[in-house]
């Protein structure tokens, strides 16, 4: 599960936090306090609430086992696209009635190849289903570059906030009140370390792990549909391999071709 790096990368980020605080001689049951974690992330998930209909929202279980999940392996979809044109240059396309494959889009393609559809509305039809795709993701991500945006805000407005209920209880008169007034200053001050952690610490980090997941899978359908088409134009496998293998970079070429070469079967990582 590769996606657990994010997760451990998250966790490092907090350890180092409070390791920083330890080192610089203080206490860590001094930066944890219960009501500027809620003044902080509460407003904010209200308000992530607020900005996305429940039929975004609902999703975010499927963007977190996305995050733990394997990444899309174009490797494995060269060598599932090379068998299928190799059957097709043996068998023809009608042979596909039967093909069992995991990939959606993969899958409709070959529907609709065996329907007989010409290869022009193919192409328009897997187009328009990676736009949708792709319309997905971007929704997703930005749920997280919101709430990242909306956690410093509101974490300002909770320093803000307490700093005011400091000043409106400040009694100079008391000198309990004038003593405690460096811890009350702290205690608001601390709000404004949750916003920023919870941003930089949380969601941004989980924004820009999608976003590489969406590229590479964005690639990889891609990868699909001009493997595809050029299956339904019946092109050479051994050309068609090679013309996948030229949209990937460089390292992933020579990776992809050190694998072959060494006796490595049907792809993968």
């Amino acid at each position: 599960m590769k996606g657990i790096t994010t997760i451990i990368g998250m966790v490092i980020v907090f350890v180092c936090l409070f390791a920083g605080i330890i080192i610089l001689g203080g206490e860590v049951m001094d930066f944890l306090d219960l009501p500027s974690v809620m003044l902080v992330l509460v407003p904010t998930l209200a308000a992530v609430l607020a900005s996305f209909p429940m039929s975004v929202l609902g999703k975010i279980p499927g963007h977190f086992k996305a995050l733990l999940g394997q990444e899309s392996s174009p490797s494995e979809y060269i060598d599932k696209i090379v068998s299928l044109a190799e059957k097709a240059r043996k068998e023809g396309l009608l042979a596909f009635e039967k093909e069992q494959v995991d990939d959606a889009l993969m899958a409709y393609a070959l529907r609709m190849m065996v329907d007989g559809l010409d290869k022009f509305t193919v192409k328009f039809a897997l187009e328009d289903c990676i736009n949708g795709i792709k319309e997905r993701h971007v929704e997703a991500i930005s749920i997280y570059t919101k709430a990242a945006s909306y956690a410093p805000a509101f974490g300002m407005c909770a320093t803000v906030i307490s700093l005011v209920n400091m000043l409106m209880g400040l009694d100079f008169e008391d000198p309990n009140a004038i003593n405690a007034l460096g811890a009350n200053m702290a205690t608001a001050l601390i709000t404004t370390l949750y916003g920023s952690a919870f941003a930089n610490g949380i969601f941004l980090p989980i924004a820009a792990r999608l976003q590489l997941l969406h590229k590479k899978e964005i690639f990889c359908k891609t990868m699909v549909c001009n493997g595809l088409l050029a299956i339904l134009n019946g092109d050479n496998p051994r050309v068609i391999k090679d013309f996948l293998v030229e949209q990937l970079s460089s390292s992933d070429a020579a990776a992809f071709q050190d694998e072959k070469s060494g006796g490595g079967g049907g792809g993968g990582e």
